[in-house]
């Protein structure tokens, strides 16, 4: 808040510069009740969808081209070479994870929702507020809540220093990242 001059900078901010679409979402919530910014909660989902929509073309792109590139490395002949074009469902499986399936999925139910409730405007509006105001406090706290739980302390015990300062040195990266593009703003 202290770096940033305008709403569209903080969301811009935390819609770059972390990682997990719930953690963005739940973090610029906090702020806009923190502050009673709700432009700022808009921006920073605005960006994180669509660096996740953007995934939705890099993912299977950069498989297909690394798994042609793979193929091309190795001289067995038995091995089936790929083709220039994804066909049959194993195929796709192969270069499309469950994830991403999922993700557009639910941004089309969620865009299909939109289109039928926005001729019934209180309709959109009471619906909207139930699911932005109420039930996804408790579902991302849950969520949160569940990977709190199932992280094990006795688990990072043998691990060292090394993997924090990796993180550590990531996420400087990534919020120095997400704070300059903010400021171009």
């Amino acid at each position: 808040h202290a770096l940033c001059s305008s709403s569209e900078q903080v969301g811009m901010c935390l819609g770059v510069a972390i990682h997990d679409t719930s953690q963005v979402l739940g973090s610029a919530m906090s702020y806009k009740e923190i502050f009673d910014d709700e432009v700022a909660l808009k921006v920073a989902a605005i960006t994180k969808l669509t660096r996740n929509l953007g995934l939705a073309i890099a993912i299977p792109g950069l498989t297909y081209m690394h798994a042609k590139e793979q193929s091309k490395k190795e001289d067995d002949a038995e091995k089936p070479v790929i083709g220039e074009s994804i066909s049959g469902l194993n195929t796709f499986k192969k270069y499309v994870p469950s994830f991403l399936v999922a993700f557009i999925g639910m941004a089309s139910f969620r865009s299909t929702g939109d289109f039928f409730l926005g001729s019934d405007v209180e309709a959109y509006q009471a619906t909207m507020d139930f699911i932005g105001s109420d039930l996804s406090k408790y579902a991302l706290g849950t969520a949160m809540a569940g990977v709190g739980l199932s992280t094990s302390a006795s688990s990072l015990k043998g691990v060292g220093w090394r993997p924090f300062a990796v993180g550590a040195s990531g996420a400087l990266v990534v919020g120095g990242t997400g704070f300059t593009i903010a400021s171009l703003v």
